[in-house]
């Protein structure tokens, strides 16, 4: 290293959008300031004094090494990480520098249950976590092909149950990135052999589901994660830390919304029958669900618009823009939930929604508060006391509360206040943001995959922050919403001591759905 130079380590994923970065607050970059998680197009940050080498990939990881010409040490308060630490790095000894201990040891052992879609990216970053792929399974060859071909070693299966009877004794966990319809029997199969799990989001279909999936995790004691990736990052924190410090007062109201689907929605029959594409195990996919002929407007992603297999967009989504209230408020289920929709439930799910749920009582919200869940293009109004031209983005979160209201982008994204108090204040509202903007810059999120896996190789169960004793509750909710979505304009009360509706006999049909034979939710 140059006399006179310091130098910071930084770690991020490189991806074809560009690379995503973990950066020292202390670092006096040039305009604007580039926040954890942030995406870095085509171009390399710029830092005043500095220039940025990239050392050499980790894990899959991008391992950088940024040298600074300033020996001011106001402008880098690292101190601790400089050096010789800053030398062995420079020297590519800089693996271990960077991630201690977390790549040492053996790796987690892993079977991965879906391999295309949002599968591909949940088992390279698995992998990168520190996971050793030991089998895999996909209903759809085509759509696995990648990952088929690129582990030629590892063993394939189209159905999860074979999979799981042949390596149970070889692996530590499984990673389930099915359509919805698959995640609960998948995941509680993988749970009730020990295994810990990682489930994409929502983490269940239907509220029966969700809760033996709570159940399983209180018995089998085993590592879990659902795959809402914003809950491990900084803007979260940065929501609870506005909450927890009082910013909002009272809260008055919480909203959440979503500018999907992007998909067909408000289809009242199903598809043609047609013949099943090769590759395609038809009956593994259909898996729990009743046996229903193929037909082509049900694959790919299409699924989730159908209410056989997915969640539409409330459940493709509000597992990410809704967990900042959910999270920051302490919610559990609703005592009442009222649904608006496009057109009468038929097979599918409308084309727009909006939801409003009515929550009971907790420490942040002793009042009980109300949330509303907006989809198909429908928002809420910006608050009182903000500019009433606010564009409130196509998905997003609001808590509304009597001292200042705060609105944050997708996935958990970062809050910034929106108002303070009930008129329009420009200069109160620049107040508070750069208030907690330096606040954020004191905040640091992690990857949400190496969470999980960390804590599988540990076995602590309360590490991963989604775990299934936080989604459960959650992603009930959003299955109770997805109930109310069948008798737009009809209040649902809900009893969380029956665990049913106690004003809907109708309603409660869909509560829980039993599997087809083959297939059990039994814990």
């Amino acid at each position: 290293m140059l006399p006179g130079r310091r130098a910071f380590i930084i770690t991020g994923q490189p991806g074809g959008r560009g690379a995503s970065f973990n950066i020292d607050p202390a670092l006096p970059w040039q305009g604007t300031r580039p926040r954890q998680g942030d995406h870095h197009k085509g171009t390399t940050p710029q830092v005043t004094g500095s220039e940025l080498f990239l050392l050499k990939t980790w894990h899959g990881e991008a391992v950088l090494l940024l040298m600074s010409n300033s020996q001011n040490p106001a402008q880098s308060n690292r101190r601790s990480f400089l050096g010789t630490t800053t030398a062995a790095a420079a020297a590519l000894g800089s693996a271990e520098l960077v991630y201690g201990d977390h790549h040492k040891g053996k790796p987690l052992r892993f079977a991965q249950i879906g391999c295309g879609g949002k599968g591909s990216s949940d088992l390279n970053n698995t992998v990168s976590s520190g996971g050793k792929l030991i089998a895999m399974c996909d209903v759809d060859a085509g759509r696995a092909s990648g990952h088929f071909n690129k582990y030629k070693d590892v063993p394939r299966y189209s159905d999860y149950r074979e999979m799981l009877a042949k390596h149970k004794d070889e692996i530590d966990a499984v990673v389930v990135s099915t359509p919805d319809h698959v995640h609960a029997v998948a995941a509680l199969a993988a749970m009730k052999l020990g295994k810990h799990v990682y489930v994409q989001k929502p983490l269940a279909r239907t509220y029966g589901e969700c809760m033996a999936l709570l159940e399983a995790t209180k018995k089998y004691k085993v590592v879990t994660q659902m795959g809402n990736q914003g809950h491990a990052g900084s803007g979260l924190k940065l929501w609870k830390k506005m909450m927890d410090d009082g910013a909002f007062g009272e809260v008055l109201e919480l909203h959440s919304w979503s500018n999907r689907p992007i998909w067909p929605q408000g289809m009242t029959k199903y598809p043609a029958e047609a013949a099943v594409p090769k590759g395609l195990d038809w009956d593994s996919w259909v898996g729990p669900m009743e046996k229903r002929p193929f037909g082509k407007g049900f694959l790919p992603f299409a699924w989730r618009g159908w209410w056989d297999f997915g969640a539409g967009a409330m459940g493709d989504m509000a597992c990410h823009n809704m967990d900042p209230a959910f999270w920051t408020c302490g919610l559990t289920l609703p005592t009442s939930i009222k649904a608006e929709a496009s057109a009468p439930a038929g097979v599918a799910y409308p084309k727009w929604s909006v939801i409003t749920f009515e929550f009971p009582a907790t420490k942040a919200c002793p009042k009980g508060v109300r949330m509303t869940w907006h989809d198909g293009g429908k928002r809420p109004k910006p608050p009182a006391g903000a500019d009433p031209r606010l564009n409130m983005g196509g998905n997003g979160c609001l808590i509304v509360g009597s001292k200042m209201s705060a609105m944050g982008g997708s996935h958990a994204g970062t809050p910034r206040p929106i108002a303070v108090g009930s008129e329009f204040n420009k200069d109160a509202i620049a107040k508070e943001s750069a208030r907690w903007q330096d606040e954020h810059r004191k905040l640091r999120g992690t990857d949400h995959h190496r969470e999980w896996v960390d804590a599988a190789k540990k076995g602590d169960i309360n590490a991963p922050g989604s775990n299934f004793m936080y989604a459960a509750p959650m992603s009930a909710a959003l299955a109770l919403g997805a109930v109310a979505l069948r008798f737009p304009g009809e209040e649902l009360k809900w009893d969380d001591d029956d665990g049913k509706f106690i004003n809907h006999d109708e309603a409660n049909k869909w509560v829980t759905i039993d599997p087809r034979k083959g297939y059990d939710l039994k814990v």
